[in-house]
C-alpha cells in the first residue's frame, strides 16, 4: 500500500509540474535535504511572496485522468502517460505528512 503511494505521488507530482504556479516545479538543486529551499521532483517547490519570503509548496495533482483532449495539456486523454488518482483520504494524509515533516521542521 505504501508503495502505491508513492508510485501515484511520483506521476501526479510529475504532471503537475508544467503548471506555471511554482517557479521550482520539477526541478532539483544543491540543497540538502530539509533545507529551507531544497526543491525535488516529486511534489515540493517553493515560490516567493511579494515580500519576498519563500515558500514551502506540497504541488500534486489530485488526479491526471482526463476527459478532454487538448494538445497543449500533458494530461490530455490522448497522451500515452501513466495514470494516477488520489483518494481524497490519500491526498489529505499526504497534506498533512508534508506539513507536519517539511513545513514544521523548517521553521522550528
Amino acid at each position: 500500500m505504501k508503495n502505491d503511494i508513492y508510485e501515484k505521488m511520483r506521476i501526479l507530482a510529475d504532471s503537475a509540474k508544467y503548471d506555471v504556479s511554482c517557479s521550482s516545479s520539477g526541478s532539483d538543486n544543491n540543497h540538502k535535504t530539509g533545507e529551507l529551499g531544497a526543491t525535488h521532483n516529486s511534489g515540493i517547490c517553493h515560490t516567493f511572496t511579494s515580500d519576498g519570503r519563500c515558500v514551502s509548496l506540497l504541488k500534486v495533482l489530485f488526479t491526471n485522468h482526463c476527459i478532454y483532449d487538448c494538445s497543449y495539456c500533458i494530461n490530455r486523454k490522448s497522451n500515452d502517460i501513466n495514470r494516477a488518482a488520489f483518494t481524497p483520504r490519500q491526498l489529505a494524509d499526504i497534506t498533512s505528512i508534508f506539513i507536519k515533516e517539511i513545513i514544521l521542521k523548517a521553521y522550528f
